[in-house]
């Protein structure tokens, strides 16, 4: 079936009403029906509607019981799912740098909104029974209804407000990190996109509002096959038609699009953002984005043809494409901005991707309710598994320090990178802030937020033994799932290079360090220092094979040091428990242990000294820390509760039978 694409507006009306009318089903209802619960090993309820909500301060009405708040369903299955209290005070984008403590306290300890969508049966499903087209289905509906249980605006998104952090940042990211990329997909990087034209075209309007309530699939094609790196040179052309239109092509496979899910296999209309390079009279006038229709939710557009790749490993499906134009004719209308050529290209290039950035600051935020959930499975775990003591008696395997270690480190690392969070949050979107600036903030988050999330979701993978090896544990799903994040809205090594080369050649300035005798300030500055003399030696060519050879290596450490220390100093101004803050300082600067040893006057014994007195000061309040988090609800790995322990097991597949076999052996 062809689409019209001379008129998009009454096109996308027409195909989106078709696909709905044709392929939307009922979706399963929101309401759960939980049998009895086991989240805690030393806890038990009863009460099939309870269920266990876990906050630092309890924002619902309830009674609480060891850092635990009971809210009935039941009364909720009436309610708006927006259980959100209001924003704090009214939040002016030009305000200073600084959040205020209200600020973190809104976005990290105020009840999620998701915690009866966690418990429904559509983030119940069995998947594994599922086909991949029923599996992709299933991530699509549950973006939709995590996007239904937020109700952003168009404000929302194009102001960044604090809703949309904690959107990006929720729980249930966790659960299901392919619902969290079609989220930051068509609410960030599309809508981000589109909804500043809106102002002068309220023909956007129509489509903005059907991307925000997910009635389409909204995606954003920039990276093709032969240009991820180097996306300024990207090979798509949209042509300037004698009457005014455009058309789009692909010329070679190199030009293809990657990775934006464009298949029929969501059910839904397909329309996207295309960066395509403009030529009006044979003349390169730099790229721009287009507003594209792609399908109708059976088949696609005539003259786009999506190649779905393979699922990728350990993540829950989407249908990942390569995506080509065959002279798709395009009305004038599918320009987004002005025919005029730019004075500056670069600088057009980057504010017309410039939502980018903010994938790079946020997509890497859903770091933090991933290490939330994979400590609580890790801790629940080390907590149940038993072991005979040296007195004959059984302990928990959560008592070694090799046990608790990673738990204790992963904790204080979710709570400093909260704080380092909001406030590079803040900063972002202050318009006041140069646009170079708040990219480099975004990105030295990325890096610090990567890195931690890497380590340590590793070292508590590697504490639940063979357990450890299964996607339904929740902790190696997440590690696989997080890992496209590395390169997501930018590749963290290139964003490195690019960060670290130019501030070596002192394009502008990062905010400098507050306290610059802390061991991790001297470290950042000693590791510049050292860059900065390779640079004087080969003669300031940053450009050359020797910055190639000598600085390229030293970037990403380099703004990984900034991340640690910009994260330290946001985590001790905004309040975070001193022992926390203890713990992650003693864990970065483990993380360059030589430097320390040789340069900081810290001797390797002294090191782990830190580490083990600050480890020793936070286990005692391991248990409460784990339970405030608040990842109970969202977890589902039968290792955590012996509840879903006997329930997995109940479902697997048994073999039995009476047969005998001679093994040989002589009778003795």
């Amino acid at each position: 079936m062809s689409v019209c694409l001379r008129q998009p507006q009454t096109c996308l009306r027409r195909v989106w009403r078709r696909a709905w009318e044709t392929n939307h089903h009922p979706r399963p209802g929101s309401s759960a029906n939980l049998a009895t619960a086991e989240v805690f090993p030393l806890s038990t309820w009863t009460t099939s509607t309870q269920l266990p909500v876990v906050y630092k301060y309890p924002l619902l009405a309830g009674r609480e019981l060891w850092g635990c708040t009971f809210i009935n369903l039941d009364s909720l299955k009436t309610t708006d799912h927006n259980m959100l209290p209001p924003e704090p005070k009214p939040f002016d984008a030009d305000q200073l740098n600084q959040p205020d403590q209200t600020l973190y306290d809104w976005v990290w300890q105020s009840p999620s909104p998701t915690l009866e969508l966690a418990q429904s049966p559509l983030f119940k499903k069995p998947a594994h029974f599922l086909t991949l087209e029923e599996r992709t289905r299933l991530t699509y509906e549950r973006a939709k209804k995590i996007c239904d249980a937020y109700s952003l605006t168009v404000e929302d998104i194009l102001l960044l407000s604090p809703k949309f952090w904690k959107l990006q940042t929720d729980p249930i990211a966790a659960v299901d990190g392919g619902a969290l990329t079609l989220i930051s997909i068509q609410y960030n990087l599309f809508m981000g996109t589109v909804a500043p034209f809106a102002a002068s075209r309220p023909d956007l309007q129509w489509i903005l509002q059907r991307a925000l309530s997910f009635e389409i699939s909204a995606q954003f094609m920039l990276t093709e096959v032969g240009h991820g790196l180097d996306a300024r040179n990207l090979e798509t052309t949209a042509t300037l038609l004698p009457d005014g239109g455009f058309e789009l092509h692909s010329p070679s496979w190199a030009a293809a699009k990657c990775m934006p899910p464009t298949t029929p296999r969501s059910g839904l209309p397909v329309v996207a953002v295309v960066i395509a390079r403009l030529i009006v009279e044979g003349e390169n006038y730099g790229v721009r984005p287009f507003l594209v229709p792609l399908g109708d939710g059976r088949e696609m557009c005539k003259g786009v043809v999506a190649k779905a790749l393979p699922p990728r490993a350990g993540a829950h499906p989407i249908d990942h494409s390569l995506t080509l134009f065959n002279r798709v004719v395009l009305p004038n209308s599918a320009l987004l901005g002005s025919l005029e050529k730019p004075r500056n290209e670069r600088d057009h290039f980057f504010s017309t991707i410039q939502r980018v950035s903010a994938g790079t600051l946020f997509l890497s935020g859903a770091s933090i309710p991933a290490l939330k959930l994979a400590v609580y499975n890790a801790a629940q775990f080390s907590l149940r598994r038993r072991v005979t003591g040296h007195d004959g008696n059984p302990m928990a395997v959560i008592k070694f320090r090799t046990q608790h270690l990673p738990i204790l480190h992963a904790i204080a690392q979710y709570h400093v990178l909260q704080a380092f969070l909001v406030q590079a949050a803040t900063i972002f979107r202050n318009r006041k802030v140069d646009p170079r600036v708040r990219h480099a903030i975004a990105t030295v988050f990325k890096a610090a937020a990567l890195q931690h999330f890497q380590k340590s979701i590793k070292a508590l993978n590697d504490g639940c033994g063979w357990h450890g090896y299964y996607e339904h544990n929740q902790i190696l799903q997440s590690e696989l799932e997080f890992r496209a994040v590395g390169t997501a809205e930018g590749d963290i090594r290139v964003l490195a290079i690019r960060l670290a080369s130019e501030l070596l050649i002192g394009r502008y300035q990062l905010p400098s360090p507050k306290d610059p005798n802390s061991p991790v300030a001297l470290h950042e500055a000693a590791l510049w220092t050292e860059a900065k003399t390779h640079l004087i030696e080969f003669g300031g060519m940053h450009r050359s094979e020797d910055f190639n050879r000598n600085i390229l290596p030293l970037s990403l450490p380099l703004i990984q040091a900034i991340g640690h220390r910009m994260a330290l100093e946001a985590a001790k101004e905004t309040n975070i428990d001193s022992k926390l803050c203890a713990l992650y300082e003693s864990g970065v600067i483990l993380e360059d242990s030589a430097w320390y040893t040789e340069q900081g006057g810290i001797s390797r014994r002294a090191q782990r000294e830190m580490e083990a007195q600050a480890a020793d000061a936070l286990l005692p309040d391991l248990e409460r820390l784990v339970y405030e988090a608040g990842a109970a609800p969202y977890s589902s790995a039968p290792m955590a509760s012996e509840r879903l322990w006997n329930t997995f097991v109940s479902e697997l597949e048994v073999f039995s039978g009476e047969a005998s076999f001679d093994i040989g052996t002589s009778p003795v």
